[in-house]
């Protein structure tokens, strides 16, 4: 599975709650395999991802808020030690953004400017 960075932090917080009924279905989706099978296999994707499709701010392929989203991706991609194209456990790849991120103050530094930080901040992490 194909996931940009900052998804690592969206997958462990997610409560349910999405852009519409289509995207919330879809996160629900991938949340579940993830559940079922934390050894899944990612690849560290630059730009839109799996998860992206069924996301409205993805218009054929380009994130109309990459902006945002590119500084996140590059923050948890130094901050987590990963590189575009690495493949990974997802496993492996959510504990780094645990420990890493969620468990210090860099949270806060990266998600901020997202219109799901406040939910987020309220939220407990789900553990493998």
């Amino acid at each position: 599975m194909n996931l940009r960075p900052h998804h690592l932090l969206c997958i462990q917080k997610f409560t349910g709650y999405g852009y519409n009924a289509d995207f919330t279905a879809h996160m629900k989706s991938i949340v579940s395999k993830f559940k079922e099978n934390p050894k899944t296999q990612i690849t560290v994707a630059q730009g839109c991802d799996d998860l992206c499709k069924m996301c409205p701010n993805n218009i054929s392929g380009v994130c109309t808020s990459s902006q945002k989203t590119d500084l996140m991706d590059s923050a948890v991609l130094s901050i987590c030690n990963l590189t575009y194209g690495e493949n990974v456990l997802w496993t492996t790849a959510a504990g780094k953004a645990r420990e890493r991120i969620f468990e210090t103050k860099e949270f806060n530094n990266i998600c901020a400017c997202c219109r799901w930080y406040e939910l987020c901040r309220s939220t407990e992490v789900y553990y493998e």
